[in-house]
């Protein structure tokens, strides 16, 4: 045997050049390229099975049974219960606050001085910055549109009056904020300063 011979008996057994098969090949080709059944990692497909499954009780729950609620249901609920529990709020408020408690603040200068700052930072853009009126009423005649007593001021701070401009304060400021604004304000009526056309009813400037 030639060494020619014997380097051909080792290298092509079985006298072939072509390689081994390969198990994992598939019997099909496109193009001249064979693909390999390589299956997904179980772990992969156990996570791909149970996501199917979790879409599935998650439509049951929140669309055909309807146990579960959504974003906008549970905003709207918590609306309702804020709604239903203003009316406390406001008692509560009330509670504090009484004629004789704004009338005895109307000649505490530090709570002025709170209340007109907040006026001037708050209210000024409505009213002017001296409370002659602007796109809200004048504060410095003798008229007041809403009911007649400090208090009827106070409850149009708080709770703002629907269908106008003016804003429920009582949902923005803390109560003493409130309470503040409503005693500045107060000592505004009965000023007369030129300014918007009076408004409301005849009731006269607060007794000092």
């Amino acid at each position: 045997m030639t060494t020619a011979e014997a380097t051909v008996d080792e290298t092509e057994p079985g006298g072939s050049d072509e390689p081994a098969p390969d198990a994992r090949l598939m019997g099909h080709s496109y193009d001249g390229i064979r693909e390999y059944d390589n299956p997904l990692p179980s772990w992969w497909s156990a996570i791909f099975v149970g996501s199917i499954i979790f879409a599935g009780f998650y439509v049951l729950y929140f669309h055909v049974v309807g146990w579960g609620s959504n974003p906008k249901e549970r905003y709207q609920a918590a609306l309702a219960s804020y709604e239903s529990k203003r009316e406390e709020r406001d008692r509560a408020d009330a509670m504090n606050v009484s004629e004789e408690t704004l009338e005895h603040n109307a000649r505490d200068g530090a709570i002025l001085a709170r209340g007109a700052a907040i006026f001037t930072e708050r209210c000024a853009s409505c009213h002017g910055p001296k409370g002659a009126g602007l796109i809200g009423p004048n504060l410095t005649d003798d008229r007041q549109i809403h009911g007649s007593t400090r208090m009827d001021l106070f409850r149009v701070v708080r709770g703002g009056a629907p269908g106008t401009a003016m804003v429920a304060w009582g949902e923005q400021l803390p109560p003493a904020d409130v309470i503040a604004a409503t005693t500045f304000v107060t000592t505004l009526r009965g000023k007369k300063l030129p300014g918007k056309a009076p408004e409301g009813l005849p009731v006269g400037a607060f007794e000092p």
